[in-house]
């Protein structure tokens, strides 16, 4: 079974404070996060994880909680088209999750192969209060996903013929998935918004990564507070997170920042090539 690669593409991205995903820690920081999405190569195929943000959910150049933002369909199709791929090209998609920022540009991939989780699907169109009064999903999405001629639902883990595995992995909401990617470089988890960036899943981290390419100092957090864990804001089951942590640690090729792979990383797009 051949390896495959992984690249990583820019949707557009949003500035907000980093105390946001790391509270107390480095208060007033702002920082430019990136929408994510990663493409998989193996020579045959061209898998795409994840679909970025729909330009109506940015207004006036603001997103999310009001903070500047850029992105839209557009990003995606560029971001392909800079692959030297459009979406004919794109033999499956799966998503992370199906929130506004990761299924945007849905309907372009309507006729894909499509893996979604069972529980995120039944989610998507039985939200709760609190998802509808922040605005977790896109009703668009429902809309683009009911259009959708090859969608394949997932319950729990599963082993692809192509040797992608997808795992279950609830917290950030019911049915978000990881994705295992085995590469010439070693096994590589894609883990959506269980963890926005990697200081979430290593607090004691002292550097960053900034989506200019430079480095910035930032405040590692007490030791006591443990290895993992540190954001609350956008956990809605803390039990099932920390399930989901233990999984991705039990997958990893190595519990290292390296091989895991978060939603919203600006050093996955400075460095582009991933594996």
């Amino acid at each position: 079974m051949k390896n495959w690669t992984i690249k990583a593409l820019y949707y557009g991205k949003i500035t907000m404070p980093k105390e946001f995903f790391t509270p107390g820690l480095d208060a007033g920081l702002m920082l430019d996060i990136p929408y994510l999405g990663y493409l998989l190569q193996n020579g045959e195929e061209n898998v795409l994880v994840d679909a970025g943000i729909h330009e109506e959910h940015i207004v006036n150049s603001r997103a999310w909680g009001g903070y500047p933002a850029e992105g839209g369909t557009q990003f995606v199709l560029e971001a392909l088209a800079r692959e030297g791929l459009g979406p004919d090209d794109i033999t499956s998609v799966i998503y992370t999750h199906l929130h506004n920022d990761h299924a945007g540009a849905a309907v372009h991939f309507k006729d894909k192969l499509t893996y979604v989780q069972k529980d995120e699907f039944a989610n998507l169109f039985h939200q709760l209060p609190s998802q509808k009064l922040r605005g977790d999903f896109d009703d668009r999405t429902k809309e683009d996903i009911l259009q959708y001629t090859n969608l394949c639902l997932i319950d729990n883990d599963i082993e692809l013929s192509n040797g992608l595995k997808l795992y279950k992995a609830g917290g950030h909401t019911l049915g978000s998935q990881m994705i295992v990617v085995p590469t010439e470089s070693g096994k590589y988890i894609i883990v959506g918004d269980l963890a926005i960036v990697p200081c979430v899943l290593f607090p004691q981290l002292d550097r960053m990564t900034l989506l200019d390419g430079k480095q910035i100092a930032i405040t590692p957090a007490p030791e006591e507070e443990g290895a993992h864990f540190k954001y609350t804001s956008l956990i809605y089951d803390h039990f099932a997170a920390c399930d989901s942590f233990y999984k991705m640690k039990a997958l990893a090729q190595k519990y290292e920042p390296r091989y895991i792979l978060c939603g919203h990383d600006p050093e996955a797009i400075v460095k582009h090539d991933i594996a």
